[in-house]
């Protein structure tokens, strides 16, 4: 029997310029997680503080893309992917998230962040089809995991922490997000244009109105210098320079290389929460954030040798990275 000829990989190879936009990106989204604890210490509830800025986001993006006049996206693989991707990367992720952050620091929540590559490669083991892990990939998973128990077993128990309430909200936070990661590649491997990110955030935001309106208790968002402050640079610096570098990573290189940020945000996130604001770092958040990252490298290194850099075993056709994406 002949051999198939191999298929284009639909992951570009890593550039030098994916790389500084992979720095650049967890520079602007290690600053989020202590923009969004300082916030919501200076008195903003969680989900008014999250559902204003990502309204404020989407209605931004609107505007730029009416400026470029950029078109509307017609293609129903476009606003599928404005849906999947404002369900489970802003809007599900962000509820999560922000009601986490209430219990925990800045810094901590960066940590956890780690757990988000190690979940897309499950995922993605399942729902794409051109996956495959190796006995060694399967053990830096396992090893990833033992990675999460540590981080989040002190605080489970009642020692660190003292609260489950924040490790299981933040760790709730990165499973929808590298779920949706996986199917935004899966559904929609097309780059996001202005206007998709623009439905992203208002789906997102629409889902904050509603915890809004479910979860019972006061909503407030003081107007002080603290938490409009902190607004200004989720807007601004995490949703939109954020987003726009993380899609445009997400579709040349893949949610797997992508979510390798995950490596970069607690350096950004503990260095500033404990630089600025003071906050602690302890043993447990150093041993488990390198038990994640030594298993992350072993799936990485396996994938690596295994597919090699140009090739894959996929029954689906190249795709031209910058497809649909109009920035």
């Amino acid at each position: 029997m002949r051999a198939a000829a191999p298929v284009a990989s639909t992951a570009a190879r890593v550039t030098r310029t994916d790389l500084l936009l992979l720095i650049a990106l967890g520079a602007l989204w290690g600053s989020a997680y202590v923009a969004i604890r300082e916030g919501e210490v200076g008195g903003a509830s969680p989900f008014l503080f999250a559902g204003v800025r990502y309204a404020i986001a989407g209605a931004l993006f609107a505007l730029l893309a009416t400026a470029r006049r950029e078109p509307w996206p017609g293609r129903s693989a476009a606003l599928l992917s404005a849906v999947v991707g404002g369900i489970f990367v802003i809007g599900l992720y962000g509820a999560f998230l922000y009601w986490g952050e209430q219990f925990t620091t800045g810094g901590y929540a960066s940590v956890l962040s780690g757990t988000a590559p190690i979940l897309t490669v499950v995922y993605a083991r399942f729902l794409l089809p051109s996956e495959r892990l190796r006995p060694t990939a399967v053990a830096g998973v396992v090893l990833g995991f033992v990675g999460v128990v540590v981080l989040v077993l002190p605080s489970l128990v009642g020692g660190l922490g003292s609260n489950w309430e924040g490790p299981l909200g933040v760790m709730g936070a990165f499973v929808v997000f590298a779920l949706g990661s996986v199917l935004l590649r899966r559904w929609s491997p097309g780059g996001e244009g202005t206007w998709q990110l623009s439905l992203q955030f208002g789906v997102g935001a629409a889902i904050l109105c509603l915890a809004v309106l479910i979860v019972p208790g006061p909503e407030s968002l003081p107007f002080t210098l603290t938490v409009w402050g902190s607004l200004l640079v989720l807007v601004v610096f995490a949703s939109l320079l954020g987003y726009v570098v993380y899609f445009r990573l997400h579709h040349r290189i893949g949610p797997g290389r992508a979510n390798l940020v995950a490596y970069i945000l607690p350096l950004v996130g503990i260095g500033l929460g404990t630089g600025l604001f003071g906050e602690p770092i302890t043993v447990w958040e150093v041993g488990g954030f390198l038990l994640v990252a030594l298993g992350l490298s072993l799936v990485f290194v396996t994938t690596n040798r295994s597919s090699g850099p140009s090739t894959e075993r996929s029954s689906r056709p190249p795709v031209d990275p910058n497809a649909g994406d109009h920035r």
